[in-house]
């Protein structure tokens, strides 16, 4: 549709303007003349109408992808404009589907709608007339334009349906008003402008020649339809709507017939290019096929000239270059000089014979090359020569196989020279033959010191390994073991010693004889420098499992001998008070233990939380201090304490740096002998705060201070001194000073000489002063509520139900989950404890369900689970805390208290 119309079609279009101008003649005069009501030919006209306009749309939408026009793409959207408000007009027309039409409104709505859509759609033409040169079409044109059009029409049928009854009137019952003829008017003056801009517009295409008569036939439309008529169904209002479907038509047909033509054209076109390619692809694929020839092909015509050669053809003639006094004399080069050497197998080919593999040698600037020769005669249809065709193939690189042997060999040697292994070769008389750099760099000698000599008399062997390496040696060289892997200790030059794994491999001859003895060596030393390490690690792994379960069996026991001292009868009330006191003290330590671990699993895996505020370092060491006074006393120390005097704040989690310091002081304490003095210190330098506990005990030596701070690390020399510690304590301060943003490290000038650990951690600005909270609850109060306690566990569910009690409380035990829910729906309790691993429901369960009860129980956690995750789990399940066993009894009654205050 882009190209210039032919003649015919200018013909054909001009034939076609005659016959509507005449028709139109015809029918002006009668456009008044009333005709029959027919309300069936409105949808048989809108559905035709409707179709043609969307299939032109759909139509030319094509050309607009294919060549990003912006004139066609405005064109699409007229003809979507036109179908959609057809489809109003139609669905509004009164009593075609209903009274008031389908979308309501009332008679003047109809012809708005006409009169819009025939003043709208000559609109989106002048804009296809003036974009013939604008620029290509803009990303999401089309479906932003479409969306405005489907706006505009919604707002066009808004305005017509429900604000008729504002709206002029246009029509007084089937009749026209005056104001509706001046309206068509205007509509028609702007079609005819519209139409002379179509016929002035060039270059002109076969689409404008089309769009023209399409434009013709709408001024007759509009002329008809709404100017000359008089109203509904009278000759002008179905004449002027045939003119509207002969418009819609026109343009359809044009371009249905341009896609046929089109098609035609594309597949002509297409069985064209099918063909073009398949002897291109023939062509090619000979043409390939003689160019990846190892072999030069040349094909020469009946006088012996070439006519074609392929590249490898040209690549051997370079070698038939003649030197510089035949440059001179006007010698031939390259196929030319070829030819003149291969001239006698070309005339054979050329006489029709034909002949396989005819040697040839060329001896050219001292250089021999050999070829050989083959050559078969063309003919064509007629049997009569054509031409001939000569293969040369170059041989020469069979002759050079020694050279390429030599080559393979000097690249052995480069990966022996500059493999990671040191290579060692030596024959059956032990002499050393080859020694590479590696060898150079691992064991010290340099290559020309080694090779000639013996490999048994290189101070190279542990005294301690020679037996094995004599024994591996004689094993390679007298029986008929081909490869032997021995691992022993060498020495270097400069008297290191390593640990080596030998790979030794013999090479024979034919007849069985050694040729030579291969040995790779690789140093794996670091190799079992780590691995004595991880042997080290499971030798403190054991001893802290032995340790582990000695210092909890050693709370065991004071415990059930309080459980025998209970059983008697008539104990006084201080013994009671000694032994609940006691039995506090051993759970106490328990719970320590079991916490340090939990602690150290969590830094591990990174786990650990911390609740951090503004803390004074010094005041919180001097709390440390009191913690550890005890151990200080015993050991009667003398502590020397170096704190700045004014505050040092850190943002920190002040439990777990007591805990850190708290660890500090006491491994000072405990591994300084008795009358020992102690150094705890403070002060400020560079932004960190510097703190410092140091003492003349026991001290480390260098290897230890590397490894001080490992899990289950003991100073061997002291362990009688750790007072059953586990060895996580310096771990545990470590960890929590890093999480901190920090460091510890420590210092010692050796056995016997004192230790000294430094933590550095970073300031932060002053905490601001705390104000006490109003009404906050005063302790001592009295629990006073009812409880139900659940655990499986019956001792544990009776004692702390007995605990509860002696505070006031009132207590219903049940033992497992369902036997709780029941007790509890017997009588609602104000606290419910649960342990979370039960029977028949877990605790998990019974949470989830009281959580939902209203009013709610405080629900509190007690269970021997305390990872994060489970931790996370309770909060889920509706539990208000998490506590972890042995839980302190006073830690739960201060809980409990705080529930019931609240």
């Amino acid at each position: 549709m882009k190209h210039h119309p032919s003649g015919a079609q200018l013909r054909h279009v001009v034939w076609v303007l005659g016959g509507l101008a005449l028709a139109f003649a015809l029918l002006a005069p009668a456009a008044g003349l009333p005709l029959a009501r027919a309300p069936e030919f409105i949808p048989m006209y809108g559905s035709v109408l409707i179709g043609a306009n969307l299939l032109t749309g759909i139509l030319l939408l094509g050309h607009v992808h294919t060549g990003r026009s912006r004139a066609l793409g405005l064109l699409v959207l007229g003809y979507l404009l036109t179908a959609l408000i057809a489809s109003s007009h139609l669905l509004t027309f009164p009593g075609l589907f209903a009274d008031q039409g389908v979308l309501g409104g009332n008679r003047q709505t109809t012809p708005w709608l006409h009169v819009a859509w025939h003043a709208l759609f000559p609109l989106f033409v002048l804009g296809y007339t003036r974009s013939t040169h604008a620029p290509p079409l803009p990303p999401h044109f089309m479906r932003i334009g479409g969306l405005l059009i489907v706006l505009v029409v919604a707002l066009l049928v808004l305005v017509s349906t429900s604000g008729a009854r504002w709206l002029p009137p246009l029509m007084d019952a089937d009749r026209t008003l005056p104001l509706y003829h001046w309206i068509a008017g205007a509509v028609l003056a702007l079609s005819g402008g519209v139409l002379w801009a179509i016929v002035r517009k060039r270059p002109r295409t076969v689409l404008d020649v089309w769009l023209a008569v399409a434009m013709a036939a709408w001024v007759f439309e509009v002329a008809l339809s709404c100017v000359l008529n008089g109203g509904m169904f009278d000759l002008g209002f179905y004449a002027g709507r045939l003119y509207g479907l002969a418009a819609a038509l026109f343009v359809l047909g044009a371009l249905a017939i341009d896609n046929i033509a089109l098609h035609a054209r594309l597949h002509a076109t297409f069985q064209e290019m099918i063909e073009t390619r398949a002897r291109a692809q023939w062509q090619s694929l000979l043409g390939t096929v003689l160019q990846q020839l190892p072999d030069g092909v040349l094909i020469v015509d009946a006088a012996g000239r070439c006519v074609m050669a392929n590249d490898q053809a040209d690549r051997m003639a370079a070698c038939f270059a003649p030197g510089a006094a035949g440059a001179q004399t006007g010698a031939k080069t390259g196929i030319a000089a070829m030819l003149d050497l291969i001239r006698d197998p070309v005339a054979r080919a050329v006489g029709g014979e034909t002949f396989l593999d005819a040697v040839l040698e060329s001896d050219h600037d001292g250089v021999r090359r050999t070829y050989t020769v083959s050559g078969a005669p063309l003919r064509d249809g007629a049997a009569e020569l054509a031409a001939a065709v000569i293969v040369v193939g170059d041989i020469t690189e069979r002759t050079e196989a020694s050279a390429a042997l030599a080559r393979a060999l000097d690249q052995t040697r480069y990966l022996v020279e500059n493999t990671p292994l040191a290579v060692i070769e030596w024959n059956r008389e032990l002499v050393v033959t080859l020694w590479n750099g590696r060898a150079e760099e691992l064991f010290g000698w340099r290559q020309h010191e080694v090779v000639g000599a013996r490999i048994d008399a290189l101070p190279m062997i542990h005294e301690s390994d020679a037996d094995q390496v004599g024994q591996m040696i004689r094993r390679l060289l007298d029986s008929p073991t081909r490869h032997a892997k021995s691992r022993n200790r060498n020495l270097t030059r400069d008297g290191r010693v390593l640990c080596c794994e030998w790979y030794n491999s013999v090479l024979v001859d034919e007849a069985g004889q050694i040729l030579t003895v291969f040995s790779l060596v690789l140093d794996v030393t670091e190799r079992e420098q780590a691995m004595d390490g991880l042997r080290e690690a499971d030798q403190r792994k054991d001893v802290y499992i032995a340790t582990l379960a000695h210092e909890l069996r050693n709370p065991l026991a004071p415990i059930a001998n309080a459980a025998s001292l209970l059983r008697a009868k008539s104990l006084p009330p201080e013994r009671i008070e000694w032994i609940a006191a006691m039995v506090g003290r051993q759970v106490a330590q328990m719970a320590r233990l079991l916490d340090d671990l939990l602690d150290v699993s969590r830094i591990g895996r990174g786990k650990i939380e911390l609740r951090r505020a503004r803390v004074d370092l010094g005041r919180l060491m001097r709390d440390a201090l009191q913690s550890s006074m005890s151990l200080i006393e015993n050991g009667r120390h003398q502590v020397a304490l170096r704190l700045v005097d004014e505050p040092l704040w850190v943002e920190a989690d002040a439990l777990r740096l007591t805990q850190v310091f708290a660890n500090l002081i006491n491994n000072a304490a405990k591994y300084t002998p008795p009358g020992g003095a102690l150094e705890i210190g403070l002060r400020s330098e560079n932004g960190e705060a510097v703190a410092w506990v140091a003492d003349n005990g026991v001290g480390l030596d260098d290897g230890m201070i590397e490894r001080v701070f490992d899990p289950f690390v003991q100073v061997a020399s002291a362990r009688h001194l750790a007072q059953g510690g586990l060895g996580i304590g310096l771990s545990l301060a470590k960890g929590f000073v890093e999480l901190h943003g920090g460091s510890i490290r420590a210092d010692s000038d050796g056995a016997g000489r004192g230790a000294t650990f430094i933590v550095r951690l970073p300031l932060c600005e002053a905490a601001e002063p705390e104000v006490p909270a109003e009404g906050q609850a005063t302790a001592g109060a009295v629990i006073g509520r009812h409880i139900l306690v659940a655990d499986d566990n019956v001792d544990a569910a009776e004692s702390l139900a007995w605990l509860l009690r002696s505070e006031g409380a009132t207590v219903t035990v049940a033992h497992d989950g369902a036997q709780a829910l029941r007790l509890y729906h017997a009588r609602c309790a104000d606290i419910v404890v649960l342990d979370l691993g039960m029977p028949e429901m877990s605790g998990l369960e019974v949470a989830a369900i009281l959580a939902d009860k209203c009013p709610r129980p405080y629900l509190v956690a007690v269970t021997g689970r305390g990872r994060q995750e489970d931790r996370t789990a309770s909060l889920a399940a509706g539990f208000d805390h998490h506590l972890t066993k042995p839980v302190a009894p006073q830690q739960l009654i201060e809980l409990l208290r705080g529930v019931t205050q609240a």
